[in-house]
């Protein structure tokens, strides 16, 4: 069996496919999808984010895979101060993780902005932050990061995994095309065109509340595999190109 098929079975498995968010299969709507362009002004990730990848492993929870749906060579950024936030969970089990941002200074030192605790599900997930809450600085750079809590005995057990984003201002020409557009496909478009990966993504993922991934989405993840040459994105692209056939 080969490791895309293998997490064929662990995603589409029948038994494993209740998830707090949405699954993998999509919609086949005919759309005009614009690729993912990093921002021309792309900056470095932090030293939190650059080197340290995925760490942990969770043998005991069966809980074996973690990719956040972030770019991780360069900053992904956004304009919302309440942006949404994926990642890619391949356990069987349901099993307690932590969200959590961090505002990072200009030393990159790190502070608690925000933590939740919820249940891991198989399959994608996500997590914005909470319009009750102030949100995020504009102009500020954070890091976020997931961590699955397989071992409290052994906390360097937990798998985690964490990326970088930027707030930055919406430029005027984005401003001014968005405000013409109502589609949420048109508008994850023009942000996946303008460079702001997160707000591309969260136009993608808005309309998920029927299970579904979305076409707009996978295109994303494929923009994003070849600009990161990231296997564990191009996994999950392949998972949905063998499902579908695309």
């Amino acid at each position: 069996m080969t490791h895309t098929q293998w997490l064929l079975h662990k995603v589409f498995n029948p038994k494993v496919l209740t998830i707090c968010a949405l699954t993998i299969p999509f919609s086949f709507s005919q759309v005009t999808l614009a690729a993912y362009k990093p921002p021309p002004d792309q900056k470095p990730p932090s030293g939190y984010t650059e080197s340290s990848g995925t760490r942990g492993r969770c043998k005991a929870s069966d809980a074996d895979s973690l990719t956040l749906l972030a770019p991780v060579t360069h900053i992904g950024q956004t304009t919302s101060t309440h942006p949404t936030f994926a990642w890619f969970v391949s356990n069987h089990q349901r099993v307690l993780l932590e969200f959590s941002i961090y505002e990072l200074s200009s030393n990159e030192q790190l502070k608690l902005t925000y933590k939740s605790r919820l249940q891991s599900s198989p399959g994608i997930m996500k997590v914005s932050v909470p319009e009750t809450l102030p949100g995020l600085a504009l102009g500020k750079n954070y890091l976020w990061q997931v961590e699955i809590l397989c071992d409290f005995n052994h906390p360097s057990r937990n798998l985690l995994a964490t990326a970088d984003i930027a707030i930055v201002p919406i430029p005027g020409s984005l401003q001014d095309a968005l405000y013409r557009k109502r589609d949420r496909t048109q508008r994850a478009s023009l942000y996946a065109e303008a460079g702001m990966w997160y707000d591309a993504l969260g136009e993608a993922l808005a309309n998920s509340s029927d299970g579904q991934l979305g076409k707009l989405a996978i295109n994303l993840l494929k923009d994003l595999a070849n600009l990161e040459k990231s296997p564990q994105i191009k996994d999950l692209y392949l998972i949905a190109l063998e499902k579908h056939n695309f």
